[in-house]
């Protein structure tokens, strides 16, 4: 059987502080260290913030569910919001030969998503925008 864990946290920015914690107790129960637990928590992170500070129009009021599971060689998730609908996978990629002042804000996170992660999908269902990662443990 499979280690699970289920968060469902607030949206505000606070609520982070547990993701985090909750998260890094779960991938050290599971095995998961090193550069990989860095880039799950680092993408978690990036991904809950942008629910957090986009998707609603007001922070708290609202919830947002954290999925995690430990498969033999992967740890997958699953991060589910109410919010506006909005497929990360569709924002563009950052320009990263650009100077600093001439880059568009944003898009740095989603990129790190992208290149961190094993597969990622997204689907909005029932009124809610669910976003599938994954990565490798091995």
């Amino acid at each position: 059987m499979s280690e699970q864990l289920s968060l469902r946290i607030g949206n505000s920015l606070p609520e982070l502080d547990r993701l985090h914690s909750e998260v890094e107790c779960f991938l050290a129960r599971c095995g998961v260290g090193g550069r990989t637990a860095y880039h799950i928590q680092l993408a978690l992170d990036e991904l809950v913030t942008n629910v957090i500070c986009y998707a609603f129009d007001v922070q708290g009021g609202h919830s947002v569910e954290v999925l995690l599971e430990r498969g033999p060689d992967t740890v997958d998730m699953t991060i589910r919001d109410a919010g506006k609908p909005f497929n990360p996978l569709l924002a563009p990629a950052p320009d990263l030969d650009a100077s600093p002042e001439a880059r568009r804000v944003g898009g740095l996170g989603i990129h790190f998503v992208r290149t961190t992660m094993d597969r990622l999908s997204y689907e909005r269902k029932d009124g809610m925008n669910i976003l599938h990662l994954s990565k490798k443990t091995t």
